[in-house]
């Protein structure tokens, strides 16, 4: 039979977020979702027009691309469920953390083409990172058409299995750590007089041009930041304080924790 082009298991923050560039790559009539909060998959519905499914199963029998956006506790009796009516010609996407494609399959108990992706909340503005890592059975085309369909979510970049767990401590969970920064940046602006609506865009819009800085230029972050730092001026003497107050370390400490997590979270 001819099918849908996407289909969504769980219509959360992280799977509305993909789903909308899906659908304004595919079309509304492409894509179908279904969620267990049924006021869930309807806001989603009457945003993007697209079709809310009866069913879990109902997304496995008839989409191409089956995307699974429910948390790692949950995904297993997922699969179970839409195992009996899975077939060989659909591609699983899952983005769970820390569950691995040999554990998807051995839940589906049948050969059915997979690929992991982790994602970031920053796709719900169009600025995310996506990281796909496709099974071996999965093909280039098939690969392409996904981040043809999740490119207006953001960055999409392939990397090996071994290394999604690293990728979600750093991308898929590095979101929150900009928040922190940004949020104590613009308290630290109040603290000196600043009104919080604007210490807050300024601390915000700071970072974003920070990033985007690396991204465009290329140039090693470190090179970048002496740039910034004047002899003897108020940079400096700022790097200074965060170098004692073990800034740096902090954030590898906190990613590794992330790293540990994930690698439990697929145990």
């Amino acid at each position: 039979m001819e099918r849908i082009k996407a289909g969504c298991i769980g219509t959360g923050v992280m799977g509305s977020a993909l789903m909308e560039s899906v659908v304004a790559v595919a079309g509304p009539e492409q894509v179908i979702v279904y969620d267990t909060d049924a006021i869930k998959a309807e806001i989603f519905s009457r945003k993007t027009e697209c079709r809310i499914a009866g069913s879990a199963s109902e997304i496995a029998r008839s989409c191409g691309y089956i995307f699974l956006a429910v948390k790692p506790q949950y995904i297993h009796s997922v699969l179970v469920e839409i195992a009996p009516v899975l077939n060989s010609d659909v591609v699983l996407v899952s983005m769970a953390a820390g569950v691995t494609l040999k554990s998807i399959h051995a839940s589906v108990g049948k050969n059915v083409r997979c690929m992991r992706i982790m994602p970031n909340t920053p796709a719900s503005v169009g600025m995310g990172m996506i990281v796909i890592s496709p099974d071996s059975t999965v093909s280039t085309s098939e690969v392409q058409e996904l981040q043809r369909l999740l490119g207006g979510a953001g960055l999409t970049e392939l990397t090996d299995e071994s290394l999604m767990d690293a990728v979600t401590a750093v991308s898929g969970s590095g979101p929150a750590y900009g928040f922190l920064f940004i949020e104590a940046l613009s308290d630290a602006g109040v603290r000196m007089g600043l009104s919080r609506e604007k210490s807050l865009r300024f601390a915000a819009q700071t970072l974003k041009g920070a990033a985007e800085m690396v991204l465009r230029t290329g140039t090693h972050p470190a090179m970048l930041k002496d740039a910034v730092c004047s002899p003897a001026g108020t940079t400096i003497a700022a790097v200074e304080t965060l170098e004692a107050n073990g800034f740096r370390s902090a954030i590898i400490k906190a990613a590794l924790a992330a790293w540990e997590r994930s690698i439990e979270l697929g145990k």
